[in-house]
């Protein structure tokens, strides 16, 4: 099995559709990149039973794991299907409104790379270098009634592989 396939949750489909909203071709420009996705939740959709039996909601890493489903299907149509998309921190989340069976939640991302100005490190993300492939995703999911259900900001690295196996960053050719 090829490794950059198990760098998610398989075989859990975390986003439904999703789009570029804004953004430069080919890549993220100074300004960054928007994106956003929606999530329809399932009642007979197997990750739900159990959790919890009286009400069931959309599990919270779930909500974690659509953003970055969402990012990751960025990547594959800016970069290539077999670009991986790394979470290396998840700097900051907050779960706001729960997700029941029938809800529809939107997810919006703003991607900007790490080294500009306008995204300076935090305690939890200084020990991460910033590399043009290494991201911030400051995302917002909504349910369809309006209310906010989590906001979080992650940091994720691009990788791509080259020819003859090895992996790189994405944009970066190997030396």
């Amino acid at each position: 099995m090829n490794p950059v396939n198990r760098r998610f949750a398989a075989p859990l489909t975390a986003v439904d559709t999703d789009t570029t909203v804004t953004g430069e071709a080919g890549g993220i420009g100074s300004g960054g990149t928007r994106v956003e996705a929606v999530k329809r939740i399932v009642a007979d959709d197997p990750y739900l039973v159990g959790h919890y039996p009286e009400l069931t909601i959309y599990p919270g890493v779930f909500t974690i794991e659509s953003v970055h489903q969402t990012v990751r299907n960025w990547a594959a149509r800016q970069h290539g299907e077999s670009t991986a998309v790394e979470l290396a921190a998840i700097a900051s989340v907050s779960f706001a409104a729960p997700l029941y069976p029938g809800d529809t939640m939107t997810i919006g991302c703003d991607l900007t790379p790490m080294d500009t100005p306008s995204t300076p490190s935090t305690a939890s993300t200084a020990s991460i270098p910033s590399t043009p492939s290494t991201l911030r995703v400051k995302a917002r999911c909504h349910r369809a009634d309006g209310a906010l259900a989590a906001r979080m900001t992650l940091v994720v690295r691009l990788r791509t592989p080259h020819p003859g196996g090895a992996e790189g960053e994405a944009g970066h050719v190997p030396a």
